[in-house]
């Protein structure tokens, strides 16, 4: 058994969005904080499928932890309690406060030969799946959500001769927003001649293709249908979903100093409505935890958080795309050139929250094309000093 190590401050397990949003938001504080991440790296999980699909460069899919903090821990988490988490290496680490942020996993259903199909969470994954579309003729892509759709349409803009198959279970696309979207995906998509398979389910996944129904579509299968959470294997209180049960100020039940946030967190609306697990609630999410976490440590009372789902922004390549701001939905022909500019301008706000004009270096390249002039004579100096352990 290793010698427990203390940290001082918070200590934020997970580098995606809610978790360096929540080492940005305790840092703001004046609070010390600390990342522990498996990987050490920010998968830009928003860039992914395009990415993947290859309209963007793998230079897009992520960049180091160390780049947006200032003291990174790289390694597994195995176990959280109140304060403390345990390491694969079997130590433990002890804080003021914890924010959990890390846990969530692509779904794998009971399908037969599921394990035969490509993933697309990581930008591992991206990579991967990027040079085997480069090898294939024809792809099927499975779950017709967020991700399945801007998959579908990067890998038709940047492989116009590859026949690709959408394949979901629902009566339509992006079943969990609005119709608009919907029709406005399928109008794209069959624009650049990708087949929609709707109300359809997989039966099983062979290696060559993906039976669905009495049909074989043949070629290259990819699970697009969505995250699971697992927070069971950190031993804390989980909703059915396998999502951490929380309380109005994020702070974990049963628990006093650890907080969690993101799509691994049962992130509930005013009405007590389940949200989504999306980019936009774990940002806010991620931040809103991060401030209790340091009013905890400064000896202060948490405040509540109040979350909603405020839209929906989706590129699908080739200056095209879905969005839904407020009431109005851009996603008729015309409006559907606006939510790619949308998307990068997400995007660098992202950037400038967790790491300054510094972090623009991880800009993606359409959002550097834009900005990164004026800063021709502005020099990127490196970030602060940064202390990484790798175990």
């Amino acid at each position: 058994m290793k010698e427990p190590t203390e940290v001082e401050g918070v200590l934020v397990v997970g580098g995606g969005y809610a978790g360096l949003h929540a080492a940005r938001a305790v840092h703001r504080c004046g609070v010390p904080v600390t990342v522990v991440d498996r990987t050490g790296r920010h998968d830009f999980v928003t860039r992914l499928a395009a990415v993947a699909g290859g309209t963007a460069p793998v230079e897009d899919a992520s960049g180091p932890v160390e780049s947006f903090v200032d003291q990174v821990v790289v390694g597994t988490v195995v176990e959280i309690a109140d304060g403390s988490v345990t390491m694969s290496d079997g130590r433990t680490i002890t804080a003021d406060a914890v924010v959990v942020t890390a846990g969530s996993v692509p779904s794998r259903p009971p399908v037969e030969g599921i394990e035969l199909a490509h993933a697309i969470r990581s930008a591992e994954d991206a990579i991967a799946l990027r040079g085997s579309i480069n090898r294939a003729s024809s792809m099927v892509i499975i779950g017709g959500g967020a991700t399945g759709v801007q998959l579908s349409g990067a890998t038709a803009v940047a492989h116009p001769s590859l026949t690709i198959h959408l394949v979901e279970a629902m009566p339509r696309l992006l079943a969990g927003m609005p119709e608009a979207f919907s029709s406005g995906a399928s109008r794209i998509l069959e624009g650049r001649n990708v087949q929609i398979h709707l109300s359809s389910d997989i039966e099983r996944i062979t290696e060559q293709g993906a039976i669905v129904g009495n049909s074989l579509l043949e070629g290259l299968v990819v699970w697009a249908g969505g995250f699971s959470a697992s927070a069971q294997r950190y031993g804390m209180p989980t909703a059915e979903d396998g999502r951490i049960l929380i309380d109005e100020a994020l702070r974990v039940l049963r628990s006093q100093r650890t907080f969690a946030a993101g799509d691994i967190a049962a992130h509930r609306d005013h009405d007590g409505d389940p949200l989504p697990m999306s980019a936009q609630i774990a940002v806010r999410a991620g931040s809103a935890a991060g401030r209790n976490a340091a009013r905890a440590v400064r000896g202060e009372p948490v405040q509540a958080v109040d979350l909603r789902q405020i839209g929906w922004v989706l590129d699908l390549g080739a200056r095209r795309g879905l969005a839904q701001v407020g009431p109005v939905n851009l996603t008729a022909p015309g409006a559907d050139l606006i939510p790619p500019l949308l998307h990068d301008a997400i995007d660098l706000k992202d950037l400038l929250e967790i790491g300054g004009v510094h972090a623009l270096r991880y800009a993606s390249t359409s959002v550097r094309s834009l900005v990164t002039w004026p800063l021709a004579v502005w020099p990127l100096r490196t970030s602060p000093t940064v202390r990484a352990v790798t175990t």
